[in-house]
């Protein structure tokens, strides 16, 4: 899936396999905010319990290390909106999602809990693509990358093509004889 991606992120990428083997996680990166080798993702926890993969940017990272890091004591690696994101899962749990800004899909593995804990932002800016194929599920921010997994496989389905085909040449008639008969 990593080869698949990498138009994605020329700058940097990470794979974590948890101790167990049941999840995995990959990222290409393309940096923005912190250029430096401390933007590196995949980005765990110190105790290694939280592992994060994340796409996009939240604006108003900079005002929620601010609040971590003066009430409850976190302390930074990096100056990227990753680690925010990471720490604020940590500190907040699902909430923290009503604290962020901006557009945004990322991913945090609790390697105790054993889940998975999948998020975009509001609009569905960042997409975030996926499927329980199988039993085993995958995600990705591309079809392409989906596809490449294996365990997916993408055809075209002949009788939803000529719903479609159906109802937009129903559109165009309808419109037309709206235009045409007044």
């Amino acid at each position: 899936m990593e080869k698949a991606m990498l138009h994605r992120g020329p700058d940097d990428g990470g794979i974590f396999l948890s101790k167990d083997k049941e999840a995995g996680l990959v990222n290409r990166r393309l940096s923005i905010i912190d250029l430096s080798p401390a933007g590196h993702q995949l980005m765990s926890t110190s105790d290694k319990r939280f592992t994060i993969v994340h796409n996009g940017e939240v604006y108003n990272y900079k005002e929620i290390r601010k609040t971590l890091e003066a009430t409850k004591g976190y302390k930074f690696k990096s100056n990227t909106d990753t680690e925010v994101i990471l720490y604020s899962y940590v500190e907040w749990g699902p909430g923290c999602l009503e604290k962020f800004r901006g557009m945004y899909a990322f991913a945090i593995w609790d390697d105790f809990e054993k889940k998975l804990f999948l998020a975009r932002d509001r609009l569905g800016i960042k997409p975030v693509y996926y499927s329980n194929a199988g039993g085993t599920f995958v995600f990705a921010s591309e079809l392409k990358a989906l596809e490449s997994s294996g365990l997916i496989s993408f055809y075209i389905n002949p009788a939803a093509l000529c719903l479609i085909f159906c109802w937009v040449l129903f559109l165009v008639i309808w419109g037309l004889s709206r235009c045409l008969c007044p």
